[in-house]
């Protein structure tokens, strides 16, 4: 019998071993799996693993009957730690790994839903710092693609540039809190941001399995729509669309941006960049207050840093006089 403190460790080694980014094993990403996992669940996460398995498989690798086993799976996809193939007569179960979607993300996807969410989030607000810190800043390449904003689109993209059209024949959509901002809120109460919390969207297969395990909100195709055009207009910037998960990022809550303010490589630019009328602009700043990478500065007029500019379009749906708009990145010869 593996020992309450160790099983933890050990949960946190295999996730570390078998996710594409990994985890740190810090004390707060452990102190993190004993409030998602109780001994007994964590204990079967190591018969499941991040590969899965289906009931009959687990139920032998385990030792738990298949009704008992099968009621257990269920309460760790309500915790958002197992994942179940949804509408599947014989699932596949998979524990949860670190990102995308992850133990970083899924317990706060359904806000505050147990008795220990807050202490959860709390804990988290250090993971994801650390996590950005010790895994992404040391990737060594850019991996969050930046989606241009819905209301910024220049007239000559392309479906496969517009993140509304790349997401439109998934079948199913629904949107979470966003666990970054959630967790700041939480940790840091009155010394955050003020941007909308319910922004990390779900499409496909994942969002069915956060809808019907009550992690998430399901939207229809137009809401979704909608949701995008007005994380465009509260500043917020599109990213991923990984593994059926879109991040909507400020630059204060954000762990890719925490990373990004350390020097790291972390966004992939749109195809697009913003430029500026200088005959229009009226030189308010409101374009360079909303940059969320400092790539605006304002003089008799706004002029763009073409080599920080991110080309998410932050900046144009609430320049007053239409100065500013997004036109297409010179290709690199």
């Amino acid at each position: 019998m593996v020992k309450e403190n160790d099983v933890y460790q050990q949960l946190a080694d295999m996730i570390d071993e078998e996710d594409v980014v990994g985890i740190q094993k810090t004390p707060a990403v452990l102190k993190v799996l004993s409030l998602q996992f109780t001994p007994e669940e964590a204990r079967l996460a190591l018969q499941v693993h991040l590969a899965g398995a289906k009931l009959d498989e687990i139920a032998e690798r385990s030792g738990i009957k298949k009704g008992k086993l099968k009621k257990l799976l269920n309460t760790m996809a309500d915790k958002g730690t197992m994942f179940i193939e949804p509408g599947k007569e014989d699932p596949t179960y998979k524990v949860v790994g670190a990102s995308a979607p992850g133990l970083t993300e899924t317990g706060l996807w359904g806000n505050i839903k147990y008795p220990f969410t807050v202490e959860l989030g709390k804990a988290l607000h250090q993971v994801l710092k650390e996590w950005s810190e010790e895994k992404l800043c040391k990737l060594g390449f850019p991996f969050a693609p930046v989606w241009a904003g819905t209301l910024a689109l220049p007239d000559d993209v392309q479906p496969s540039e517009n993140l509304a059209e790349v997401i439109r024949d998934a079948g199913h959509w629904s949107v979470s809190p966003c666990p970054c901002r959630l967790s700041h809120w939480l940790v840091d109460p009155g010394n955050h941001c003020e941007h909308i919390l319910e922004t990390c969207i779900h499409t496909g297969d994942l969002s069915r399995w956060a809808v019907e395990h009550g992690m998430a909100r399901e939207l229809s195709y137009d809401e979704v729509v909608e949701l995008l055009r007005e994380c465009n207009r509260d500043g917020l910037v599109h990213t991923l669309e990984i593994n059926s998960v879109i991040c909507n990022c400020c630059d204060d809550c954000c762990a890719i941006f925490h990373g990004h303010k350390l020097g790291a490589p972390t966004f992939i630019p749109s195809p697009f960049m913003a430029q500026v009328d200088e005959e229009t602009c009226n030189a308010c700043k409101t374009c360079a207050e909303r940059c969320p990478v400092g790539a605006i500065e304002v003089d008799d007029f706004s002029s763009v840093n073409q080599d920080i500019c991110i080309g998410c379009g932050v900046c144009v749906p609430t320049c007053k006089t239409k100065s500013m708009r997004l036109v297409r990145r010179p290709a690199v010869e």
